[in-house]
């Protein structure tokens, strides 16, 4: 079984295999699996894996368990770590070892050659690879391991000071693997805001990265777009796979209904969304609930797909019926033959993944707060059938060849020569749509200015008040057009509640066209000609107000503005849902495409539109139902958080 990366996917003998995968502790010796070797309780978990389809374990080396003080590796703990791998092989499961325990469910354990604040030092990083050295070299040509990570959230046990610290350790553990094991995957396995996690900065040095991601929202509909935005996050346009590495909540936080049906969101969404698989936290329930962290951290007892007694939950069904519909999709070849073609890229910001002197906007809002508006961006844009991506500023140059449409989502500063190429951007036929935002809440960027092009780019000029915080929104405003976008007549309003005092720029045109005024008739939305394209500008900065809200607006009215810019970029909506809470993700065919749609919301009948001609509809998979098909739509019965994938011919 040989593994390969094309276009941002990992490709299993040639071709997609979605990894479908939980990590793993045995049900009945959770973290005492090493110490406790217990061969016939991994059996009978294995077996049960096998039965609901799961391809691929993520399992961790507990670092006291095998291990001295001097990195010495324990012949027997090599002998059981040799077993475990066999037993894999038998059931056909792939393994995806994790090195570096340092963290593991509310713990931060024993690391014997290391002290927390020797982990990124030079003598530390040489013992930590030394271990590394002899577990690898030792399994080098097993042919269970399709993947080496590296650590378990390590950035829990300790955060590196500096970015280049942390590269330090990773370039040296993907380079020690490489030279040992041939056809496998390097990744970090952090946690999100990790340096060892920031997809530019990591392309070079992993072959994937593995956000882990548990997520809470007031929003429930939002909470489920967020996933699949964060994985556009992760991907960077594509420029690495992204897997799931973790995701899951316990069926002591929420009923085992409701993580069924999370489970079953986040499987099709990630799909959807061209990850390379989703590794369930966790398989199994345990039974040692007096056990550290179990004592202290009761909801961790309760994460598995499977009960402490053996019996499946509600989710192991989903993850069954998913595994099987997988082997249909996969035999259309989606992601090699059927493929995602976005014309529209959300911007994330240069400060994101990038330290410049005095630009200290991560460090006060934290990696969180920066993401949200591009986060909320990718959900509206998705929401009203546009489909993207998310691209890191610095790397724009993958984008502005082959994208209609660059959204720059509630924008406090960008690089000068970011603007600079926008504008030759626009110039040669693009559009460009920037929110901006000068503070909101208690944080303000007062001594910042978001571009230098005002009128060259925007062709508008800044009249804020020297001294100024900036123009204050809060509250309930209305946006009204006076002139026509897209589907929006003159007229129209989209009213918009704030939440919390937002900070932004008070505009007038020099030749921009005024499209929309607030309700003291200021103008807030802006539109420029400018060589081939278009630059839409609004001091509005909707998708950070959408971020912050206890709710988003799902009435298709924030929609219609995203989706009317979009019209006037050319950009192609073939497949779109009348429901903004329904996600439309199409894959293009030849002669056929696959629609994959998720229902992020509670249950409702939709319609799945098509702007052509369909000879035939059909279900492949998925939870939902057609209730008709004809025509240029399929009306699709979709319960709370439940997807359908269809061919459309």
């Amino acid at each position: 079984m040989s593994v390969a990366i094309d276009d941002g996917i990992i490709l299993i003998d040639g071709e997609f295999k979605f990894l479908l995968g939980v990590n793993y502790w045995p049900r009945k010796l959770n973290i005492r699996m090493w110490r406790d070797w217990n061969e016939d309780a991994i059996k009978e978990d294995l077996k049960l894996m096998r039965s609901l389809g799961i391809r691929a374990v993520r399992f961790f080396i507990k670092n006291e368990d095998f291990a001295d003080e001097d990195a010495n590796v324990f012949p027997d703990a090599l002998r059981k770590l040799g077993r475990f791998l066999d037993l894999l092989r038998e059931n056909g499961l792939i393994g995806f070892p994790t090195l570096i325990v340092g963290h593991m469910s509310g713990k931060n354990w024993e690391i014997p050659w290391l002290k927390p604040e020797e982990i990124y030092t030079s003598h530390g990083i040489e013992k930590t690879i030394r271990f590394v050295e002899a577990i690898v070299k030792s399994f080098s040509d097993h042919p269970s391991i399709k993947g080496w990570i590296l650590s378990n959230e390590l950035s829990l046990v300790k955060r590196a000071e500096k970015r280049e610290e942390a590269l330090a350790l990773l370039k040296l553990f993907s380079r020690t693997v490489k030279e040992l094991a041939n056809n496998v995957l390097v990744s970090s396995g952090d946690v999100p805001d990790s340096y060892l996690q920031e997809t530019p900065n990591v392309k070079s040095i992993v072959d994937y990265v593995g956000p882990h991601l548990y997520l809470y929202d007031t929003d429930p509909v939002r909470h489920g777009y967020t996933y699949g935005a964060m994985i556009e996050l992760f991907s960077n346009d594509g420029t690495l796979p992204v897997i799931l590495e973790e995701f899951g909540f316990s069926t002591h936080q929420y009923s085992e209904e409701s993580q069924a049906r999370f489970v079953n969101e986040v499987l099709y969404t990630s799909l959807a969304h061209r990850a390379s698989g989703a590794f369930i936290w966790c398989f199994s329930d345990f039974i040692h609930e007096s056990d550290p962290p179990y004592e202290w951290r009761p909801l961790e007892l309760g994460f598995g797909i499977v009960r402490k007694d053996g019996s499946p939950k509600p989710v192991a069904e989903v993850v069954k019926r998913f595994s099987e519909e997988l082997e249909t999709i996969e035999k259309l070849k989606i992601n090699t033959v059927f493929r995602r073609r976005p014309e529209v890229s959300i911007v994330s910001p240069f400060y994101l993944f990038k330290d410049y002197e005095f630009v200290w906007y991560k460090n006060a809002l934290d990696f969180w707060r920066v993401i949200q508006p591009v986060i909320a961006a990718s959900i509206i844009a998705s929401s009203c059938g546009v489909d993207n991506t998310i691209v890191f500023e610095l790397d724009i140059d993958r984008v502005v060849k082959n994208k209609k449409l660059l959204i720059m989502p509630s924008t406090i500063l960008a690089l000068s020569s970011t603007w600079r190429k926008l504008l030759e951007y626009v110039d040669g036929g693009g559009s460009l749509y920037t929110s901006l935002v000068k503070g909101f809440g208690d944080f303000k960027a007062s001594h910042e200015s978001a571009t230098h092009l005002w009128t060259e780019l925007m062709g508008i000029e800044n009249i804020l008040e020297a001294g100024s915080y900036g123009f204050v929104y809060y509250g309930k405003i209305s946006i009204e057009f006076v002139k026509d976008l897209g589907e929006i007549r003159k007229g129209e309003k989209i009213d918009v509640n704030i939440p919390i005092p937002i900070y932004t720029y008070r505009c007038r045109a020099v030749d921009a066209e005024v499209i929309a005024v607030d309700g003291n008739g200021e103008p807030v939305i802006f539109r420029a000609r400018r060589g081939n394209g278009y630059a839409y500008t609004s001091t509005i900065p909707i998708e950070l107000i959408e971020a912050v809200s206890v709710h988003m607006d799902w009435s298709g009215r924030i929609q219609r503005l995203y989706k009317s810019i979009a019209a006037e970029s050319n950009v192609s909506i073939v497949y779109e849902s009348t429901s903004p809470e329904v996600e439309v993700k199409p894959f293009y065919g030849s002669g056929s495409d696959i629609v994959i749609a998720v229902n992020h919301g509670d249950s409702k009948t939709v319609e799945i539109l098509i702007r052509r001609e369909a000879k035939s509809i059909s279900k492949i998979g998925g939870d939902a139902k057609i209730v008709s098909a004809e025509g240029r739509k399929a009306i699709v019965e979709m319960p709370k958080k439940s997807a359908i994938v269809l061919q459309i011919t």
